[in-house]
């Protein structure tokens, strides 16, 4: 029972946390940690984006869109190929990504991140066998934001 209080611990902490950024900023933490992530590298393309979030495409789509409606980023197509899209900050952009909540990537891949990488594998091969013990499984959860389940 205390696997299972441990993993309620972890998604009810993410869950606040997504909630204390969103009151903070105006923006869910899926949106801010893309907008830290193009402040940190301007002209990231949207395809890069997409692989360093670990999330489909279509989802960094989604929130580039509200970002760009909100002012904080703009998108420039690559004069080279047209079909490429390249995003960069916009001053209140730059200005909200400083001034927000840390951990910016959230609560979950902050304390994932400090721990050594044997402690991640050997996690990794746990949780595996949790999943591959589940009756249900949605494999789109592996791209799916945090904030959105």
């Amino acid at each position: 029972m205390e696997v299972l209080q441990n993993f309620r611990l972890i998604f009810k902490s993410v869950k606040k946390h997504f909630h204390w950024v969103e009151q903070q900023t105006g923006v869910n933490g899926a949106q801010l940690w893309a907008l830290a992530n193009v402040v940190e590298k301007p002209g990231i393309k949207v395809t890069e984006l997409a692989k360093v979030m670990a999330i489909h495409q279509s989802t960094v789509s989604n929130l580039v869109d509200k970002l760009v409606k909100q002012k904080f980023l703009r998108r420039e197509r690559s004069e080279d190929d047209q079909r490429i899209v390249c995003l960069f900050p916009e001053l209140g952009g730059k200005r909200l990504v400083k001034s927000a909540p840390k951990p910016i990537q959230g609560v979950l891949s902050d304390a994932l991140g400090c721990l050594p990488v044997s402690d991640l594998v050997q996690l990794n091969a746990l949780l595996t066998s949790v999943v591959l013990n589940m009756k249900v499984r949605d494999a789109t959860g592996k791209t799916t934001l945090l904030s959105d389940i």
